[in-house]
Order: C-alpha cells, then structure tokens, then sequence
C-alpha cells in the first residue's frame, strides 16, 4: 500500500498538503451513501493519513519499547491519542502487556487487528496473548481445582490478626 499514491499526493508533500487532500476524501466518502465501497476507501484514507501524519510518532514510540522506556513511549502514545489507528492501538497492546494488564492489551490488540486485519505483526501478538492468557487460565483453574476442599485453609498459619494461626479465623 502507497500512502501518497491513496491519497493523492506527491511523496514530498507537506503535512497542510496531506491533510487537505485527506479531508477531501472524508468528505466525498461521507456525503455518498455508506457503501462497501466508500467505506473500503474511507478505511485505506485512515490507514494511509495515519502513515504519513504519525509515522515518525510510531517510530519513536517503538525506539522507546525497545529501550525499555515504556512510561515514555506511553505518554508519546496517549498525547496522539488516535484511538482509529491500528499502530496507536498495537502499541498501546504491548505496553499494557508490560504493565500486566491483560484484558486491556487483548482489547488493544482485537481492535488494532479490525482495522487492520492482513497485518501478521498484530496477529501474531494477538494469537501469542491469547495463547497465553489460556494457558495461564488453565494453571490457575488447575492449582484452585487442587485447592477446592481447602477453600478457606489457612496454609501459611497465619490469621488475619497477624502471628502464628491457631484459632483459623477473625479476633
């Protein structure tokens, strides 16, 4: 896919240029009916502006995944705050994968394949999270399923007062 070529525009235009000829297209596409079509081309203009307007920005932001730097490449991420790009929400996946937060990066990443849905760097993440939020769904249900006659079992004998167990409950 050519951004430039999608668009419009030559490979030396500027930014004022690109967001000109991008909002010509939104606007033919909105004023014909919602057609496969229209839609289809409204999707490649998000995809191709988003190349050209935030491209340097994704760099960036992967520089700084790679570096470890994930509260930074973060904040660079949530200033954009493009919620319609694909790359905005494959990044923001990745980092909320850092962070722990699994329910999140799957929202993430679910959404950054809709968009762009031939992209195998986001589907490879998406099926690599998946695989592992089962498996580890799988060790939790089997370690509790081990657990279930010693629901409330006080293993480490220790109460909720603090110091060693005995009376297995509240003071």
């Amino acid at each position: 896919m050519d951004p430039y070529k999608i668009l419009g525009v030559n490979e030396g235009a500027s930014e004022d240029e690109i967001k000109e000829k991008y909002g010509k297209i939104v606007e033919e596409c909105t004023e014909i009916e919602e057609d496969e079509y229209s839609k289809s081309i409204l999707k490649d203009a998000n995809i191709a502006y988003d190349v050209l307007i935030n491209g340097n920005l994704y760099k960036e932001v992967r520089g700084l995944i790679e570096k470890n730097n994930f509260l930074a490449a973060e904040a660079k991420l949530n200033v954009a705050d493009n919620r319609s790009s694909a790359e905005w929400n494959y990044l923001q996946g990745f980092i909320a994968v850092q962070k722990g937060w699994f329910d999140t990066a799957l929202s993430y990443l679910k959404t950054a394949t809709e968009i762009e849905p031939n992209n195998m760097e986001y589907l490879n993440s998406l099926n690599r999270l998946q695989s592992k939020v089962m498996e580890f769904a799988a060790n939790y249900a089997r370690k509790n399923n081990g657990n279930k006659n010693n629901n409330f079992n006080n293993n480490n004998n220790m109460n909720a007062c603090g110091g060693g167990g005995g009376n297995g409950g509240m003071c």
